[in-house]
C-alpha cells in the first residue's frame, strides 16, 4: 500500500472516530459526572423520554421510583399487560406489610414538578416476581395493557442486554423524597462493579454495582440506572450509606462492602442491582414464571424466624474463653436441613462441609465459628429427607445470614441527653445506634445514698424508650450502662438529676 494511500485511510479513520464522537447521543445533556442532580421540568414536553419512570403511592402515601418496562416484541407490538420494574423491598409484603383489600396502591406516571395535573396514575394489580435474597428486585403487573399506556404518551424504558464490567457513564431518573421540590430528578456519574458481598443487616447480596450519584435520597428506591448514550436499564437503585457513619457499618441503611471475609466502608455510596437478565424472563410480551432465571418457588421456605440470628459477635477475651457462637432460631418448610458456617458467600454453593441432616421445626441452632475477626456467613438449606444431599438448587437457594465478628474493645459509655422540663420534671433520652448503642440500662436511686459502682447489674432497668423522673423524686442519683448488640454492658456513667 503507497503512502499516500495510508494517509487518506487513516485521515478517514481520524474522521469516523471524531463523527462518532461527535454525534453520540448524550440523554444527561452535558451534564457533569457528580453534579447535583437536576429536577426536570417537562412543561414543553422536553423530558418526556423519561415519563414512563413514576412514583409508587400507598394510599397517598409517596413511595420509591418505578420504571414502565418496554415488552414489546421484535416487530415493536405491545401485545401483553404493563409492567413496573423497582426494587424488591419497596413492594408490599417484603420488609413492610402485605396488602389488605383496603389499600390502594398505584403508580403515578408523567411525575413531574411543573405538570402535577398531567400525572397519569394507573392501578398495580400485583407482584409476578420478586428477589429479595441475593439481589433486590421486583417486577409488578399494571391493571392495565402496556399498549394502551403509550396510547397515553407513556414511554416505556428497554432493559440493557448486559452491563460493563467496567466503570460507565450512568444517569439515574428517579423521585427522591426529602429536597425542596418533589418530581423526577436527573443526576450523572459513573457505575462500576462493586466486586464484594454486599451485607445490611441480615441481608447479603451479590451482583450489585455502585456509584456516586448527587441526590440519592429515600425514595430513590427502585429508580433506573440508566446507560447514559441508549438510556437502557443497566440496573435498579437498592440501598445507599447515604447519612450513615461507620459505626453502623454493615447494619440497615448502612451496607457494606465484604471481600474475603474483610469489611470496607464506602461513605456516600449508592448500590444498585443488576437487571441485565430480566428480559428473558418475558415470552411475547408477558411475563414467564416458568423461566430459570425468575422462577417465584424456590425449593424451600424460612416458614419462622423466632429471633434475628446472632449479627454481631466479640471476639474472645483469651485463649481458654468458649469460641464465638452463631445462634439462629427458625423453622423451615422441609422437614429437615442442613448448614455450616463460611466466609465467603460463594462457599454456600459448594456441597463441601454441609452438616448432616436435623429436624427442620423449631430450630435452635448454636454454632461455633472460626476466631479471624469480619464477616461470617450460616448457610442452610432445607431437605425433604434424611438421605438427601446437597444440590445446586437447592444451594443456589440457600439461606444466607450474616454475622460480624469485631475485635474485643470496651463498649461504648452510655450517652443520655437530659432535660428539665417547666414542670421541674426531668425527661432522660438515651442514644441508640446498632450495633454499639443497641439498649440501656438504668437504675435511680436517693442523691445521698447511692454509689453507682455498687449497684448489681440485677439491679437496673432495661429501657429503649425515654424515661421521666417526677419532681418530687428529686434529687436522685442515675446510673446508667450502655449495652451493644453482642449484649456486653459499658463501665457505668453516673449523673446528679437536681433542683436548680
Amino acid at each position: 500500500m503507497t503512502h499516500s494511500k495510508l494517509s487518506a485511510l487513516s485521515a478517514a479513520i481520524t474522521t469516523l472516530i471524531v463523527s462518532t464522537s461527535t454525534f453520540a447521543t448524550d440523554l444527561g445533556e452535558g451534564l457533569g459526572n457528580g453534579s447535583d442532580a437536576v429536577l426536570l421540568n417537562n412543561q414543553d414536553g422536553h423530558y418526556k423520554r423519561w415519563n414512563g419512570i413514576g412514583k409508587l403511592f400507598l394510599n397517598d402515601a409517596p413511595g420509591c421510583t418505578a420504571s414502565l418496562l418496554d415488552t414489546r416484541d421484535e416487530n415493536a407490538r405491545a401485545v401483553g399487560p404493563a409492567y413496573l420494574l423497582t426494587a424488591a423491598h419497596c413492594v408490599p409484603g417484603v420488609i413492610r406489610s402485605a396488602l389488605t383489600p383496603a389499600d390502594k396502591y398505584n403508580v403515578k406516571f408523567n411525575y413531574f414538578n411543573d405538570t402535577p395535573t398531567r400525572y397519569k396514575t394507573h392501578a398495580i394489580k400485583g407482584v409476578v416476581w420478586k428477589d429479595f435474597e441475593l439481589t433486590d428486585l421486583a417486577i409488578m403487573e399494571l391493571d392495565v395493557e402496556l399498549q394502551a399506556l403509550i396510547n397515553q404518551g407513556i414511554t416505556p424504558l428497554a432493559l440493557a442486554s448486559q452491563w460493563s464490567k467496567d466503570a460507565t457513564d450512568v444517569l439515574i431518573v428517579g423521585a427522591p423524597e426529602g429536597l425542596e421540590r418533589s418530581g423526577l430528578r436527573l443526576a450523572a456519574c459513573t457505575q462500576g462493579p462493586t466486586e464484594a458481598e454486599l451485607v445490611e443487616g441480615d441481608r447479603v447480596a451479590l451482583k450489585t454495582l455502585k456509584n456516586s450519584c448527587r441526590d440519592i435520597r429515600p425514595g430513590s428506591s427502585g429508580s433506573p440506572v440508566l446507560d447514559r448514550q441508549s438510556g437502557e436499564i443497566l440496573s435498579v437503585m437498592s440501598t445507599s450509606t447515604y447519612g450513615a457513619i461507620a459505626d453502623e457499618q454493615c447494619f440497615n441503611n448502612a451496607p457494606c462492602e465484604v471481600k474475603n471475609g474483610t469489611i470496607v466502608w464506602s461513605p456516600d455510596t449508592h448500590y444498585s442491582s443488576a437487571a441485565d437478565y430480566l428480559m428473558s424472563c418475558f415470552s411475547e410480551g408477558v411475563f414467564n414464571k416458568d423461566s430459570n432465571l425468575c422462577k417465584s418457588d424456590a425449593p424451600f421456605q424460612l416458614t419462622e424466624l423466632k429471633y434475628w440470628p446472632t449479627q454481631y459477635l466479640t471476639m474472645p477475651k483469651n485463649a481458654a474463653s468458649p469460641d464465638p457462637v452463631l445462634n439462629a432460631q427458625f423453622s423451615l418448610s422441609t422437614p429437615y436441613y442442613r448448614f455450616k458456617t463460611v466466609r465467603e458467600v460463594a462457599d454456600c454453593s459448594s456441597a463441601r462441609n454441609y452438616s448432616g441432616t436435623l429436624d427442620a421445626k423449631d430450630v435452635v441452632l448454636d454454632t461455633p465459628i472460626s476466631r479471624v475477626a469480619g464477616m461470617h456467613y450460616l448457610c442452610v438449606i432445607g431437605v425433604e429427607s434424611a438421605e438427601q444431599r446437597p444440590t445446586a438448587d437447592l444451594m443456589k437457594n440457600a439461606w444466607i445470614t450474616p454475622a460480624q465478628l469485631v475485635e474485643r474493645a470496651p463498649v461504648r459509655p452510655a450517652e443520655p441527653t437530659i432535660t428539665l422540663g417547666a414542670d421541674w420534671n426531668y425527661r432522660v433520652t438515651w442514644h441508640y445506634r446498632i450495633p454499639t448503642h443497641f439498649g440501656v440500662l438504668y437504675y435511680a436511686g436517693p442523691a445521698a445514698d447511692t454509689d453507682c459502682s455498687q449497684i448489681k447489674i440485677a439491679d437496673y432497668s432495661q429501657t429503649f424508650e425515654a424515661v421521666t423522673f417526677m419532681a418530687e423524686q428529686l434529687p436522685l442519683k442515675l446510673c446508667s450502662r450502655n449495652q451493644d448488640l453482642s449484649d456486653r454492658y459499658s463501665d457505668v456513667r453516673t449523673d446528679l438529676l437536681a433542683l436548680p
